[in-house]
């Protein structure tokens, strides 16, 4: 399963670009043209992650969990929260595992804590 977004209401459809660089700032290496790109969770089994998210208050932001490669893994150890702060042109990865969220503010506060883990 693959992942792909669209910027104008399903006209023309593109695979996700990936962060151009991880957390700790080295290069992901992952390009389209290579076959890699950031997929993303839609629906979780059983609720086992937390579903891409965005709000109309809060506009150009969405959250969500995946990973980089060539589709969706089902390997859960293996996915990271990712954040676009652009309606997901430019994507960074902010947590790697499993992490629930809630914007608040209109934006100006992202709440993360990881999933199942007393915060």
């Amino acid at each position: 399963m693959r992942t792909y977004i669209t910027h104008n209401k399903g006209s023309k459809w593109e695979l996700i670009r990936a962060p151009e660089v991880t957390m700790r700032g080295k290069k992901t290496a992952c390009y389209i043209e290579d076959g890699c790109s950031l997929h993303l969770e839609i629906y979780s089994h059983m609720g086992m992650l937390a579903p891409v998210y965005s709000t109309e208050k809060a506009v150009g932001i969405v959250l969500g969990t995946g990973n980089m490669g060539e589709k969706l893994t089902d390997n859960d150890s293996q996915k990271s929260l990712y954040l676009s702060r652009d309606g997901g042109l430019n994507w960074k990865t902010v947590r790697i595992g499993h992490h629930i969220y809630e914007i608040g503010d209109h934006g100006a506060i992202i709440v993360i804590a990881q999933k199942n883990v007393p915060t």
